[in-house]
């Protein structure tokens, strides 16, 4: 059997969603048992994939010795990226735990404020391949992939241009959309050292709020989201064109790196 392992924040649920139910090599899909899993397990079975769902210490048990591709799936929560420390203790303790299942870990996050600068020397111990999404958009060469933001525009570059021109804007994709309260810890004190309110994102520049058009329908309140959000803080709505471009292409070099081998 090869497994792949993904680690991913829950923002990029609906793309691990979609890599997992258009992949016809897969054969099983494990999910960890675990509260930030339950919205991938009901989009995965809406769209008629049966996941396994067990605790981490039974899967090993789980697994049969055979000519078989599985996933093993564990989100993280949304809003790690506030606190960088925090990110990178718990990424490491899930990367931990997975690498000893499986052949390659898949990260489902960017750089992230380099959170993950030094992940390569320090899992140099484990024996499988270990990468986070990549930004092939440059042409042949790839660097590690800024954010999520920059993953739903399509590459660092072209989130770099629209920065420029849209310095103004909060972006939302759908999953940010529909979480923001929770994500943002709406009326907390953040550790970034400001309230999530009208007031101090209009001192930081807000005017307008982007929705990111994924073309992904998992999020049916996306819009209303999008709204709702601008009607709290005062500001204009506009649309930006995204895509699956670039989890699709990272998910598609680990996965044939895997899989390949299994067919030969």
């Amino acid at each position: 059997m090869t497994i792949l392992g993904i680690v991913g924040c829950r923002i990029f649920e609906d793309e691990i969603v979609h890599v997992l139910a258009n992949d016809p090599d897969i054969n099983r899909v494990y999910i960890i048992e675990h509260e930030e899993n339950n919205g991938l397990l009901h989009k995965l079975e809406a769209e008629g994939v049966e996941p396994v769902v067990l605790p981490f210490y039974k899967i090993k048990a789980d697994l049969k010795c055979s000519n078989e591709f599985s996933v093993i799936v564990q989100l993280q929560g949304m809003g790690l990226h506030i606190d960088p420390a925090r990110l990178k203790s718990e990424t490491y303790t899930n990367v931990d735990l997975m690498s000893r299942l499986v052949d390659g870990i898949l990260l489902f996050y960017g750089s992230c404020g380099r959170a993950f600068s030094r992940m390569q020397k320090d899992f140099a111990y484990i024996r499988c391949p270990l990468k986070l999404l990549q930004d092939r958009s440059t042409g042949g060469s790839t660097e590690p992939l800024e954010d999520c933001i920059a993953a739903a525009l399509g590459g660092n570059s072209r989130y770099r241009e629209i920065l420029k021109s849209y310095s103004d804007t909060f972006f939302l994709t759908p999953m940010w959309a529909v979480n923001w309260k929770a994500a943002f810890r709406v009326g907390d004190e953040l550790l970034m050292g400001f309230e999530f309110t009208p007031e101090h994102l209009r001192e930081l520049g807000y005017r307008k709020v982007a929705g990111i058009n994924t073309k992904l329908s998992y999020e049916p309140d996306f819009e209303k989201k999008i709204e709702e959000f601008a009607c709290n803080f005062g500001f204009e709505i506009i649309e930006l064109e995204g895509s699956t471009e670039i989890v699709q292409k990272s998910y598609n070099q680990m996965r044939n790196m895997l899989v390949r081998p299994l067919k030969a």
